[in-house]
C-alpha cells in the first residue's frame, strides 16, 4: 500500500511510460481539521514505480490556479496520455468566485511527465447544450461536470466526464457525458455515453478495450443509488460493457464494493508482467476511520466479452 504519512491521497490515474507508471492523484495535508475538508484543498500529486507497489513521491505537479482563475479554489480528478511524443492532462478545476460549485475542465501538457504547462485557452469543456443540468435546473447544489478520461477512437480524441443528464429522476441523472477534440483541442460536448438512469452521480470513468468489447468503470458514493435500481445498493466501482466505446452500454454489473466505502476509484491497469491489476484509493478502514492512500494490485481476468473476473469469485 503507498498511504503517503503528511497528505491525503485519493483519485488516481495512471500513466505508463518507459517501464515506468507515472501515477498521479489527489493531494491534501493530512493536518486539516476534517478530511472532507481535502476537497477545498486539492492539488495533484506525482509519484513513480516499476511495479505498482512501491512508489517515489515526485511532489506534485499541478496547484490551484493564481487568484481570480476559473480554477483558483482546487484541482480536482483528471487523466492523461502520451500522443505525438508529448503527454496531455485533462483536469477539473472550481473557483473561489462560484464557491467550487461549477466545475470546467482544464488541459495541461508536459515533454517530460513531472512539469506541466497549463492551455491558455482554459478551461477548454463545460457543461452546455441541451444534455446536462445548467444552473437553471439543478437538483444538486454544484453543476456536475468534473473527472475527464480522455482517450482516441478510429482517429479521433474523445472525452468522458461525470456528469448530469437534463432529463429523468432526480436521483438517477447520473450519467457518463461524451466530448470530442479537433487537432487544437477545441471540444464539441456530445450526447451521454452512458446514462442508465440508475445513479445519481458517476464518477472517475476509465474506458478499457477487451478483446471483443469496450469496458466502462464509474463509481458510485453511498447513498448514490437511484430508488428504482436493481443493484447492490453498495459504495465502490461498477463496470459496463459496448461494442462501441461512445455508448450503447450494458446494464451496469458490480466489480467491488460495500457498504462501508471501504475502498473506492477502481481502476485497471496492465501490471510489468503484461497481466490485468486492479487498484483503487482506500477510503476508510475497519474503524471507519477516513485511509487516503492507494492499495497494492489485485489480479484481475479480463475476459474477451468484456467480463472482469476476480480472483476466486468467478465471474464477476
Amino acid at each position: 500500500m503507498y498511504i503517503p504519512a503528511d497528505h491525503y491521497l485519493w483519485d488516481f490515474w495512471i500513466l505508463p511510460h518507459e517501464g515506468t507508471y507515472h501515477l498521479y492523484y489527489l493531494k491534501a495535508p493530512r493536518n486539516l481539521a476534517s478530511p472532507e475538508l481535502r476537497h477545498f484543498h486539492a492539488c495533484v500529486g506525482h509519484a513513480v514505480s516499476d511495479d505498482l507497489i512501491e512508489w517515489q513521491d515526485q511532489g506534485t505537479v499541478l496547484r490551484a490556479g493564481a487568484a481570480g482563475a476559473w480554477d483558483d479554489r482546487a484541482i480536482w480528478t483528471g487523466s492523461a496520455v502520451s500522443m505525438q511524443g508529448r503527454a496531455f492532462m485533462l483536469y477539473t478545476g472550481t473557483s473561489r468566485a462560484e464557491h467550487r460549485l461549477i466545475q470546467r475542465i482544464g488541459l495541461a501538457s508536459s515533454s517530460d511527465l513531472c512539469s506541466w504547462v497549463r492551455h491558455p485557452g482554459n478551461p477548454v469543456i463545460e457543461s452546455r447544450g441541451a444534455f446536462y443540468e445548467q444552473e437553471t435546473d439543478l437538483h444538486f447544489s454544484e453543476r456536475t461536470w468534473r473527472d475527464p478520461f480522455l482517450f482516441e477512437h478510429e482517429g479521433a480524441c474523445y472525452v468522458l466526464v461525470t456528469a448530469r443528464a437534463r432529463q429523468g429522476s432526480k436521483d438517477g441523472r447520473g450519467c457518463i457525458a461524451l466530448a470530442r477534440a479537433d487537432d487544437r483541442w477545441n471540444f464539441e460536448v456530445l450526447p451521454p455515453a452512458y446514462s442508465p438512469g440508475l445513479f445519481s452521480q458517476m464518477e472517475v470513468p476509465q474506458l478499457l478495450r477487451a478483446e471483443d468489447a469496450y469496458v466502462l468503470l464509474f463509481s458510485v458514493e453511498r447513498g448514490g443509488h437511484a430508488d428504482n435500481s436493481p443493484l447492490p445498493k453498495v459504495a465502490g466501482t461498477y463496470y459496463a460493457r459496448s461494442k462501441d466505446p461512445r455508448g450503447g452500454y450494458s446494464l451496469p454489473q458490480l466489480l467491488i464494493g460495500d457498504r462501508s466505502q471501504s475502498r473506492y476509484g477502481a481502476k485497471l491497469i496492465k501490471g510489468p508482467e503484461g497481466q490485468w491489476l486492479m487498484l483503487s484509493w482506500l477510503h476508510r478502514n475497519a474503524h471507519g476511520d477516513f485511509v487516503g492512500g492507494l492499495s497494492d494490485p489485485e489480479p484481475v481476468d479480463l475476459e474477451p466479452d468484456g467480463t472482469i473476473v476476480l480472483p476466486g469469485s468467478g465471474r464477476a
